[in-house]
């Protein structure tokens, strides 16, 4: 989520753990991902001034331990950039403070535990590159988000282990 007037990114401070992340979320039963994209900025930002969506071309298959949830899960991860307006806000869920910072301050903040998200959103703005060697051996700067991450060419191609 690119800031409408600053080069600056949208990240969340959780208040509870103390993360720095992207947003993130599920999709509910029956709905459209790009519409849980937009779903999911507004309950955890206010933020519904759209410039523009765009889901992004590859995806992250992901097994982790929710320790929010206090629960292991598996997801398919879908990415969006999204452009605002304006920042105009509604009223959203307050686990987070909203934050803005540049790409480069990024890497910091996100630690080591959510770098991945560093990665993602410099793949979509351009300033690291979505690379898999034949052998799948390295994922380019990707190798940091974990070893199961696959490309897909699109929503309907299963994941090939």
């Amino acid at each position: 989520f690119q800031h409408p007037y600053e080069d600056k990114y949208l990240y969340l401070h959780n208040k509870k753990f103390g993360w720095n992340i992207l947003i993130q979320g599920g999709t509910d039963e029956d709905e459209n991902v790009m519409v849980s994209a937009i779903r999911e900025l507004i309950e955890e930002t206010g933020y519904n001034d759209i410039k523009s969506i765009v889901k992004l071309d590859f995806e992250m298959d992901n097994v982790y331990y929710a320790s929010h949830k206090k629960e292991n899960r598996y997801a398919v991860i879908k990415t969006f950039y999204i452009e605002l307006n304006s920042l105009k806000q509604i009223e959203h869920e307050d686990d987070a403070d909203v934050m803005f910072d540049t790409y480069e301050n990024l890497y910091e903040l996100f630690g080591p535990s959510f770098r991945h998200h560093y990665y993602l959103l410099g793949i979509a703005i351009g300033k690291e590159k979505f690379e898999v060697n034949e052998d799948n051996s390295k994922l380019g700067n990707l190798e940091l988000i974990n070893q199961i991450v696959k490309y897909r060419e699109d929503d309907k191609k299963p994941v090939k282990n």
